[in-house]
C-alpha cells in the first residue's frame, strides 16, 4: 500500500541531511533544458530539494522559485547558496506539487526533475502536472521526468505479483546505517506520455537518459 503524501514529506525531512550530501551536481538532460530558455526567464523548479537545478537556473541569470514539501530541505539550499553572488535570484517557497501556492500564468518555465514517481497515486501525479501548465505562461515550457521500471536492479521485484503496479520501496541509507522505506512509482514506457495528454501539456519529445524517462513539453498558448 502506498504512504501518504505527508508521510512521504516526512520521510525526506527524516533523510535531508544526508540526501542533499548526494545531490550536488546538476543533470545533464536539466542543464540542457535551461541553456535553450529565453534569457532572464522566471522558472519554477517543483520539488527542488536542496535546489541543485535552482543554483543553474540562477548562474544562467535566470530568476529561480524552488518549491518542495520538505523544509528541511530548502532549509539547507538556502544556506549553501546564502553567500553566493546569485543567491538573490532563487526565491525558496515551501509548497506541494498538487497544490502549487503560485498564481496562474506566472512562469516562463518549469524543471519537475524526480517528483512524480514520489507521488502516491494517479490523481497525484495528475494534479501536480496540471499544477505546472496552470502556473505556466502561454507557451511556457517544462521538463519532466521520472524512473525507469525497466532498470535491472529492479527486475527480480517488478515482476511480482505484489508490484505489478510499479510501486516499490527503495530504502535510504542514513550515515548510522539505518534503512528509511522511501516509495517510488516506476513508469512504463509510455506511461509518461498518457500522463502528459491527460493534464493538457503539449508533449514536444519523449526520451530515455539512463534509468530516466524524460518529457519536454509546453502549454499551448
Amino acid at each position: 500500500m502506498a504512504p501518504s503524501k505527508p508521510e512521504i514529506r516526512a520521510t525526506y525531512e527524516r533523510i535531508a541531511d544526508s540526501f542533499a550530501a548526494t545531490r550536488v551536481a546538476a543533470w545533464p538532460e536539466v542543464s540542457a533544458f535551461v541553456e535553450s530558455l529565453p534569457r532572464a526567464s522566471r522558472v519554477l523548479d517543483v520539488g527542488s530539494g536542496n535546489g541543485r537545478h535552482a543554483k543553474v537556473l540562477a548562474m544562467r541569470g535566470h530568476d529561480a522559485v524552488a518549491v518542495d514539501f520538505s523544509r528541511h530541505l530548502l532549509t539547507i539550499g538556502r544556506n549553501e547558496t546564502r553567500s553566493l553572488p546569485f543567491a538573490e535570484r532563487i526565491a525558496w517557497t515551501e509548497g506541494e506539487a498538487t497544490k502549487l501556492p503560485f498564481q496562474g500564468e506566472s512562469f516562463d518555465a518549469g524543471i519537475c526533475v524526480a517528483v512524480l514517481h514520489h507521488l502516491p497515486t494517479f490523481q497525484d501525479r495528475i494534479a501536480a502536472l496540471a499544477e505546472i501548465k496552470r502556473v505556466l505562461r502561454p507557451t511556457g515550457r517544462v521538463v519532466v521526468s521520472v524512473w525507469a521500471r525497466d532498470q535491472p536492479r529492479f527486475a527480480a521485484v517488478t515482476e511480482a505479483p505484489a508490484t505489478e503496479s510499479g510501486d516499490v520501496d527503495v530504502p535510504w541509507t542514513m550515515p548510522d546505517g539505518q534503512k528509511v522505506s522511501r516509495y517510488y512509482h516506476l513508469f512504463k514506457g509510455g506511461e509518461l506520455e498518457r500522463l502528459i495528454i491527460e493534464c493538457g501539456l503539449h508533449g514536444e519529445k519523449f526520451f530515455r537518459s539512463a534509468e530516466n524517462w524524460f518529457a519536454l513539453a509546453r502549454r499551448d498558448g
